[in-house]
């Protein structure tokens, strides 16, 4: 009889259930984790709802979740030769390029010029089987190592700090850079800790409410957009030069033109957050300016660089994970995430808990 283990299977657009599913093998490069927490991304709920029919997921049934820690429990073939044990504490991201072409060959694995063909690329929790599940088998280029001192609550946004960090290096950024962190969500608050820990001068962060208040936390300058206008803020706070870099996160229209307008002459704009629509941009002014407009997508490299730094801030990562759950109760999770309710930040789902415990407040 095959084994089964528990997970939430997502089997149509705001269709998903907790029940049993078979529990998967490792194959060739691969191991198989025991999964202890999963963080929901703000990605999932876009998934969970069909915003990307045909591409997240490619078609249902999909067990979702990508933000993950855990133990390795099993080696698949050839896992070993590259030095990984039964009982390494992990976690893992999303993206597993082909290896092959040329993009992945540059080490820009996260626009694999094969996305999508199942057979030689995987997306977990898009696209593959992901981490919403006691169990998940990966392959060996898709995690890393945590030290001893990192829980496991913390280590499974490593994955959100890996893709801040990407996205802030894509900035260019320089020591003694102002910065302006457009957006304090996940993706704000990790950039601030990456821009923090790249030595920047001032960082500005937008945003509202207590979102805004956990960016001031993280050692922010706290701009809130409701009140005032951030273009004028920015200018008056920069002598009217505008700030070097720009960490675009809102992935809304009104905060993309914003971005354009607080950025300095000869800096970056650095955009993670994508809006629904096509956004109208000021192209003029970004040609005469040389202002550069750059996409991230994902982590492509980043994940051991994002753990070194995690170590330096574990008390204000551990901050940011306010909910923790077990799986049996991610309906309940889920919704205090996509509302924002009870003040939540980042919630944590737990696998391995097996008693429903109405939620931990952390």
């Amino acid at each position: 009889m095959n084994e089964t283990m528990k997970a939430i299977l997502l089997r149509g657009p705001n269709d998903f259930v907790y029940c049993d599913v078979p529990k998967p093998s490792p194959g060739e490069y691969e191991v198989l984790c025991r999964v202890e927490s999963v963080s929901i991304c703000g990605t999932d709920p876009h998934i969970i709802q069909g915003d990307f029919p045909g591409v997240w997921p490619q078609s249902f049934p999909l067990i979702p979740g990508h933000e993950w820690s855990g133990v390795v429990v099993a080696l698949g073939e050839k896992a070993d030769c590259f030095g990984w044990k039964v009982g390494d504490r992990v976690c893992g991201i999303a993206n597993l390029g082909c290896g092959h072409c040329k993009n992945c060959m540059e080490g820009r694995f996260t626009i694999c010029l094969n996305y999508g063909n199942q057979k030689v690329h995987r997306m977990y929790g898009h696209i593959s089987p992901g981490a919403y599940a006691e169990y998940i088998a990966v392959n060996i280029r898709s995690i890393s190592k945590i030290p001893d001192e990192m829980d496991f609550d913390t280590a499974c946004i490593m994955d959100t700090l890996s893709i801040a960090l990407h996205t802030v290096l894509h900035s260019h950024l320089e020591p003694g850079d102002d910065v302006l962190v457009n957006g304090a969500g996940a993706q704000g608050w990790m950039s601030i800790l990456c821009a923090r820990a790249m030595g920047a001068n001032r960082i500005f962060c937008s945003g509202s409410g207590n979102r805004l208040a956990k960016a001031a936390e993280l050692g922010a300058i706290p701009i809130d957009y409701r009140k005032e206008d951030l273009v004028e803020r920015i200018r008056a706070e920069t002598g009217g030069l505008g700030v070097k870099r720009v960490m675009e996160c809102t992935g809304t229209v009104q905060g993309v033109r914003n971005a354009c307008w607080t950025v300095a002459r000869g800096g970056c704009i650095s955009v993670i957050g994508f809006p629904k629509d096509d956004v109208p941009i000021p192209i003029k002014h970004l040609v005469m300016d040389e202002i550069e407009l750059v996409g991230n997508r994902a982590n492509p490299n980043t994940l051991d660089k994002a753990i070194s730094i995690a170590s330096k801030c574990l008390d204000d990562l551990r901050g940011l994970i306010t909910h923790v759950f077990p799986l049996s109760e991610y309906r309940k999770a889920y919704e205090i995430f996509t509302t924002r309710a009870d003040h939540s930040l980042k919630v944590v789902v737990k696998p391995q808990w097996k008693e429903p415990n109405g939620g931990v407040q952390k």
